[in-house]
């Protein structure tokens, strides 16, 4: 993500990315509050990653063609599933050639999930610089992000560190050239400052 948003075209679409997102913020940022041993979890609804109420943005990206996919979705993290696969489907690949991916997109805790067992059929990404996910905290109200790691615990898809980038308020996995099927299954656990200011 950073090495994208340092090209010209590419700042130009996340800065039309941004611009489309809706206008409710989610909670108050007092919700948040800060106990001795940093973000106290237990405050007013969960974890600053559990983003109850809270508003985020998905795309799909592509250097191939130097475009976002058609729209992006926005949804209202709380305890059901975000993205539902037939919802990110609707995402149609950025460049003509890329597949439809029925991948549901669950954010919990202080991860993100990424579930493909509904994918049908099998398919690969387009193999490129920057193919893939990107998931914005659109109005920048949790803890900035200050780290993002693959738990290949769970994780069963092959993906290497350097898939994974992330600025204060957005992630980004890379998949390109990335095969999926049904048992493919991607955890990215996330690290939010617990020291602001």
């Amino acid at each position: 993500m950073m090495m994208l948003a340092n090209t010209g075209r590419w700042r130009r679409v996340l800065v039309v990315v941004s611009a489309l997102s809706l206008t409710a913020a989610c909670g108050d940022s007092s919700n948040y509050k800060v106990s001795t041993r940093g973000w106290d979890p237990s405050a007013q609804g969960g974890s600053l990653w559990s983003l109850d109420g809270c508003v985020v943005e998905l795309t799909w990206l592509s250097s191939r063609c130097n475009e976002a996919a058609s729209g992006l979705l926005s949804a209202r993290v709380g305890s059901s599933l975000e993205f539902p696969g037939e919802m990110v489907a609707q995402l149609e690949s950025p460049c003509a050639d890329g597949p439809a991916v029925r991948v549901d997109i669950d954010l919990g805790g202080q991860s993100v999930l990424y579930d493909f067992s509904n994918v049908a059929p099998a398919g690969r990404f387009p193999s490129a610089e920057f193919e893939g996910f990107v998931i914005t905290d659109t109005y920048h109200s949790v803890a900035a992000i200050v780290g993002a790691s693959i738990d290949r615990s769970v994780s069963t898809v092959d993906l290497p560190d350097e898939a994974l980038s992330f600025d204060a308020h957005s992630l980004s996995v890379n998949l390109a050239g990335i095969a999926f099927d049904q048992t493919s299954f991607i955890k990215v656990d996330v690290v939010l400052d617990r020291n602001p200011n």
